[in-house]
């Protein structure tokens, strides 16, 4: 198992400095970085693909096109990256495609929708190259049936494909569902994991809105990413953060379900925090990297020992 950060300049510059050594960076799927640091440094690519829409295809969430797979191939084959990763995400509307008859709240449309889209992607790479990734709606609106634990695992169970679990959003659904995580990640397909997610989680507050401003961010360009007054966020709760002491008892615990077997053994786990561009960088500094970036992959180091020894 290898550990994965989110790329990015103050990462870079840690990673050079030898004061961090993640084994592989996570990368947005854009040519033009790729082509700048793919040369020089360890990383895959995290597609910006989703499914739900019921096209018979993936969605690229960039260009609210379906996906151009050319494109996507070159990127794979210049990076070695495993898999090709799509988003569990709610029906058409969610996809900007200028058709709102399909409800959101629709479960077994739902789930159609998102298995017909899957198997197409499927058919094209083989399930042992496609994973699909837990999420959660923003806004105030109840957990769409597309967050559902239970719509991951039929997903799963139906096409054949791996799971991308992401820890944070699992967290936040579950906030959703007014329940324990631990018991909303228990119906998650973790049998079937590929890769991991890790984030810290926050309430975006009038601390951190004065944290983005002082890098130099406009009100504008914030409530872009958040909406006004965090109103995108669950609860006011966001991810990507860095992690606070209630977040290294849930890592703590996700480390002991990896050891033990519960959950299978990802071929990375990655943290998401940081990223390209001032917004990313404002939430995750060059200090707070130097920090937890070490403390992280201590904590799975020994995860990391099993996974060697078991191929």
């Amino acid at each position: 198992m290898k550990f994965g950060l989110n790329i990015s300049k103050p990462a870079i510059r840690l990673y050079e400095e030898g004061v961090i050594a993640p084994d592989v960076f996570k990368c947005p799927a854009w040519p033009h970085l790729i082509s700048h640091y793919k040369d020089h440094y360890p990383l895959y690519i995290h597609f910006p693909l989703g499914v739900g829409a019921g096209i018979g295809d993936a969605i690229d969430g960039e260009t609210k096109q379906p996906a151009d797979w050319a494109k996507f191939e070159k990127l794979l084959a210049a990076t070695g990256t495993p898999y090709i990763n799509l988003h569990l995400h709610a029906p058409r509307a969610r996809f900007g495609l200028g058709d709102d008859s399909a409800d959101p709240f629709h479960r077994e449309r739902t789930i159609e929708n998102l298995i017909k889209d899957v198997e197409a992607v499927v058919a094209r790479f083989g399930k042992e190259m496609v994973i699909v990734e837990n999420g959660f709606n923003l806004g105030p609106d109840p957990l769409y049936p597309a967050y559902e634990a239970e719509t991951a695992s039929q997903v799963v169970e139906a096409t054949g494909c791996g799971f991308l679990f992401d820890i944070s959003h699992a967290r936040i659904a579950a906030m959703r569902l007014d329940e324990d995580y631990r018991d909303y990640i228990a119906r998650l397909p973790v049998h079937a994991i590929r890769e991991i997610h890790i984030t810290g989680m926050q309430v975006v507050d009038a601390y951190w809105m004065q944290r983005a401003e002082a890098s130099g961010l406009s009100r504008e360009t914030i409530e872009n990413y958040i909406g006004p007054d965090g109103a995108w966020l669950p609860q006011g709760m966001a991810d990507h953060l860095p992690l606070t002491e209630d977040d290294w008892h849930v890592m703590a615990w996700a480390a002991r379900q990896l050891r033990s077997g519960a959950w299978r053994i990802p071929w990375v786990i990655s943290l998401e925090c940081g990223g390209v561009g001032p917004f990313w960088e404002a939430t995750f500094t060059a200090d707070e990297m130097r920090e937890q970036v070490p403390r992280l992959q201590a904590l799975f180091a020994t995860v990391q020992r099993i996974s060697v020894i078991g191929r």
